[in-house]
Order: C-alpha cells, then structure tokens, then sequence
C-alpha cells in the first residue's frame, strides 16, 4: 500500500473518530480507505473496491433507500402521484392541516416524496386567499356579447 497524507478540518476527523468509537469502522484508516473506494466505485463505471470486506462494511454503514430518480421503487408510502392528486385535492378545499398529517403519517422525515408533496402544498397556500377560504376554481369568461 501507498502512503498519502491527506490534512481534513478537525471538525471532520472528530465525527470520524465518534464513527470509530461507536464501532461502525475499525479505525480511522479504514473509514478513509472506505469512504475513497466508495466514491471511487460510485464515480467511475470500471472500478473494483479493494477495502477488505468492503460490501459487509457498505451494507452495515450505507442504508439502502438509494432509488432511481422518478420511480417509487421500493418506497413506503403510497404512489407518489396519488399522494400529489389527494394533497392538491384537500389543498383546493382549504384542508391543509389534512393534507399535512397525510404527507407526515404517510412517508418519514425528509423522504424525498414528502419534501415535494410539502413544496406542493406551501404553493397551494401561497394562492388562498387572506381569509382562510380556498382559492375560488377559475371559470371560463363567457364571450362578450353585443348590443344593438
């Protein structure tokens, strides 16, 4: 092995320590040899990770909710584009606390589904009225008409 010296804040290498101390890694040359083999094996379609009992180590440290951008995968909760149609539909009756506790007992903190369901409703929000009401359904304007 090739030796490298690499200088990191404190900051960082204290979290690394705590990480080593509450046993996720051996020690800290194996959180480092870890973390660039990962990066290494994320970035680059050909490269073999060489840490020692890398794939053991990945699956104990890494949790895998990795899904890919547009599908639900195998998310919790239900279909992402059902939850938008029942959000927008109790967001458009002036339910918000409703769809709130729908977006919370339906997905965890920071599920990427929710965030997007939450912008949703701060954008119906934005567009209700001072008064509390829902926002009134846009109608087509009749054409005007003539007199004689």
């Amino acid at each position: 092995m090739v030796k490298s010296t690499v200088r990191f804040p404190e900051s960082v290498v204290e979290e690394i320590e705590s990480l080593v101390d509450e046993g996720q890694f051996e020690s800290k040359s194996e959180f480092y040899r870890f973390s660039a083999d990962y990066v290494l094996s994320r970035t680059l379609d050909e490269y073999d990770p060489e840490t020692i009992d890398y794939e053991s180590i990945e699956a104990e440290v890494i949790p895998q909710t990795d899904r890919e951008l547009g599908t639900d995968g195998d998310a919790e909760g239900p279909p992402f584009f059902e939850s938008v149609a029942f959000v927008r539909k109790l967001a458009l009756r002036g339910k918000f606390s409703d769809a709130e506790d729908f977006i919370d007992h339906q997905y965890v903190p920071g599920d990427r589904h929710a965030v997007l369901l939450e912008e949703i409703l701060r954008l119906y929000r934005e567009d209700t009225p001072s008064d509390g009401r829902p926002p009134a359904p846009e109608r087509e304007q009749e054409p005007p008409t003539r007199s004689r």
